[in-house]
């Protein structure tokens, strides 16, 4: 899809708005946004309305997603809703956008990204993974080391250590997972995978904590659709924050 900048070039001022009887114009509206640090916003926002242009939703589902946030809202009374679009400074047709864009972009997502989500998943497999493991710590290095021996030489069980930790459920057990690798710190996950299933790994220093871990297993992952929309929400947002960045290095301003 091709792309265009943002540029404004004004001759002279032109309105943007008025405020409590006074025009606030394009130029003053504009440098508002720079100093509140919004313009990053503003142009995310500008570009996905861009690309969703020719993204709709059919009218029946547009009608439902209008009753059903009504319903939540508490605004079926047409003196409620009223009240509400006023007190937002929004009218009906406004938030009837706001209610489609998060389907609209599932479906832009879809449409773009969908038909390579198996590339895409081959790609990026390994953080899908899965991870069982062991795991013990404390800022105590001492106390660490003594852990990692006792562990080691089998004078005592995860189980058995986990509990004496202050604060510890009765039924603690040092087990974490399965969770995804991409949730285990760099360091750690490392180091277990270098650990066969049972090996205790010497203590590792992760800031003002020394960790003790053992290897229970891998477990790889498949694509499933969890995944699948994962992976194009990721396309999407690296995409967006791209095209967004490109946009920003290019922006003009009304003089």
């Amino acid at each position: 899809m091709n792309t265009v900048e943002i540029r404004s070039e004004v001759s002279q001022p032109s309105e943007a708005l008025r405020l409590d009887g006074e025009t606030v114009s394009t130029k003053g509206l504009v440098n508002l946004l720079r100093k509140q640090g919004s313009l990053p916003k503003l142009v995310q926002e500008w570009v996905i309305d861009r690309i969703l242009a020719e993204t709709s939703l059919p009218e029946s589902q547009q009608a439902n997603l209008l009753q059903d946030f009504r319903k939540e809202q508490n605004l079926e009374s047409e003196e409620a809703f009223k009240e509400f679009l006023t007190n937002r400074h929004i009218d009906q047709n406004l938030l009837l956008q706001m209610l489609c864009r998060p389907h609209q972009v599932i479906l832009y997502r879809e449409d773009r990204w969908g038909p390579a989500a198996n590339s895409l998943y081959l790609q990026k497999k390994d953080q899908f993974d899965l991870v069982r493991y062991h795991r013990l710590q404390s800022e105590n290095s001492d106390v660490m080391q003594e852990i990692f021996f006792r562990l080691k030489d089998q004078e005592e069980s995860w189980e058995s250590l986990a509990r004496q930790f202050p604060g510890a459920p009765p039924d603690a057990t040092g087990m974490i997972g399965p969770i995804p690798v991409a949730e285990v710190e760099q360091q750690v996950l490392e180091l277990l995978r270098q650990l066969e299933p049972g090996r205790v790994g010497r203590p590792l220093q992760l800031g003002d904590q020394i960790i003790v871990v053992s290897l229970d297993e891998f477990i790889p992952s498949s694509l499933n659709q969890t995944i699948r929309d994962t992976l194009l929400r990721q396309a999407f947002e690296e995409w967006l924050q791209t095209e967004c960045t490109r946009i920003l290095s290019n922006i003009n301003f009304p003089v």
